[in-house]
């Protein structure tokens, strides 16, 4: 943590700006027909990962200019920033040990699933289209949002607080999705 540069950060306007940088996406989402033209159908709001990276920037650039930018999207591949090397494990195999179990879980309920089908070629397009977005999240979330909470909170506090908004960022396109016509239930 750097106490000098995040005492001037301010958590409440970036979470502000990331709402609205987020309004054109449930706008447009809902008055899209379809989804994305990509492998999967997902919603136009599914490109918001680029909101927490463009909130985050904005305010870096007003605060520190483009020294400041630049130290923030240095931050992807800062890995020294990762003290005990034990915390690469949940990092790298938690999540996908948490669908994994979820898959098999529904698959003891008796949950009609279908076969897993991933096209090998497919693979690296999708880790380099999920890294993007990974990056486009978490730069601004942990890039910029953690250093002046954890300054002024616990980790599990901020941790608690970053976890409730994206949840409540992403509802309300979830209820404007659900209102537009282009909605289908299966």
């Amino acid at each position: 943590m750097n106490t000098s540069t995040s005492s001037k950060k301010s958590p409440l306007k970036f979470f502000l700006l990331v709402f609205a940088l987020s309004i054109p996406f449930w706008l447009i989402g809902a008055m899209a027909e379809q989804g994305l033209p990509l492998p999967m159908t997902l919603p136009v709001s599914s490109l918001m990962f680029v909101c927490p990276l463009i909130a985050a920037s904005i305010l870096v650039y007003r605060e520190e200019k483009f020294g400041g930018i630049k130290r923030l999207l240095k931050r992807v591949f800062d890995y020294k920033r990762i003290k005990q090397k034990i915390w690469y494990v949940p990092i790298i195999f938690l999540m996908p040990l948490i669908y994994l179990l979820s898959y098999g879980v529904m698959r003891l309920m008796g949950l009609p699933l279908p076969e897993p089908h991933i096209p090998s070629l497919t693979i690296p397009l999708l880790f380099v289209v999920f890294f993007i977005a990974a990056v486009g999240e978490e730069l601004g979330w942990m890039g910029y949002a953690v250093d002046p909470m954890q300054d002024r909170w616990s980790a599990l506090t901020t941790s608690i607080i970053l976890g409730s908004f994206s949840p409540t960022k992403k509802s309300a396109g979830i209820l404007i999705l659900c209102n537009s016509s282009s909605f289908k239930t299966v």
